[in-house]
């Protein structure tokens, strides 16, 4: 059973994890998945750094690099007070592809470096009998973005224990990978935790399907907070860096509101307890996903 941080590293929502490299990371980061889906996703986003945020997670995939890059500028703030990371998809695992992606991003976001940046799937679909030697290359190439000042960190998402054996060098600094209460991927956690690597939370929210779970609701009763609050602050008490998304200005400031209460061991019990695959978003990192139609994102 994975173990449960007694103390966290930090007192508040401004604190910030220590990554493999030494760079420092914001413990709660803002995640953009589907943020242009809204009217303005660049209000969206400037919505978050009112409410406090300063750690943007968005992708290639997501659409939503422009108004990050948009809410960062007309927010006044220098770009050094923000970590902003960005994701290289699977249909472009090679050294020339994971450029041209960069390239891409950095345009979009309007910013000359990126914070992090990730492997964002670790292969093309079940049958890619080539995944392997694509995760050699591609990873190979973000020692040279590193190297070249184009990045400031370099991870993955969505890796298993086996899709490391593939890496070469560096040891990745972050996995971001599905966990909450219902789906805890324990072999994972355990295996980057093993190696310094630090784990960040997609989805810690269940796909907001456990903000109507029993076992939720109730610790949340017990507490006086959310459903949403006792979510994030299990990842935070598991050691892990939760990445939550919300349009709603209030449930931002909420889901930062994390540090006036903690979970007692009866409530980790029943969080822990939850029947496997509750709240499960149906990905594996085996399998593929199909690549969405991003115009229209």
């Amino acid at each position: 059973m994975l173990e449960f941080k007694q103390n966290l590293p930090f007192a508040d929502a401004d604190g910030c994890y220590e990554l493999l490299d030494g760079n420092r990371i914001p413990a709660i980061g803002f995640g953009t998945w589907r943020v242009k889906d809204r009217e303005d996703g660049a209000a969206v986003c400037a919505e978050a750094i009112r409410a406090g945020y300063r750690h943007f997670d968005t992708a290639y995939l997501y659409g939503s690099e422009e108004s990050v890059g948009d809410a960062i500028r007309a927010s006044g703030i220098d770009r050094s007070e923000f970590f902003v990371t960005t994701k290289v998809w699977k249909d472009d695992l090679s050294a020339e592809g994971a450029r041209l992606e960069l390239e891409t991003s950095l345009s979009r976001l309007g910013m000359d470096y990126v914070d992090l940046l990730l492997i964002h799937w670790p292969r093309r679909d079940s049958e890619d009998p080539e995944w392997r030697e694509r995760l050699t290359e591609t990873w190979n190439a973000f020692q040279q973005f590193k190297r070249e000042g184009l990045v400031k960190s370099i991870g993955v998402a969505n890796f298993l224990p086996h899709h490391f054996e593939a890496l070469d060098g560096e040891v990745p600094v972050v996995n971001q990978i599905e966990v909450h209460p219902g789906y805890l991927q324990e072999e994972a956690v355990r295996y980057c935790r093993e190696r310094g690597i630090l784990v960040e939370a997609w989805a810690p929210l269940g796909q907001n399907r456990l903000m109507t779970n029993p076992v939720v609701e109730s610790i949340a009763d017990k507490h006086h907070v959310s459903p949403a609050q006792v979510c994030l602050r299990f990842s935070l008490e598991l050691g892990l860096l939760p990445l939550p998304k919300s349009a709603n200005p209030d449930r931002m400031r909420q889901n930062r509101e994390l540090f006036g209460f903690s979970l007692d061991e009866d409530d980790r019990a029943e969080l822990m307890g939850l029947p496997e695959k509750t709240g499960w978003s149906g990905e594996h990192p085996d399998d593929a996903i199909p690549m969405p139609d991003l115009s229209k994102l």
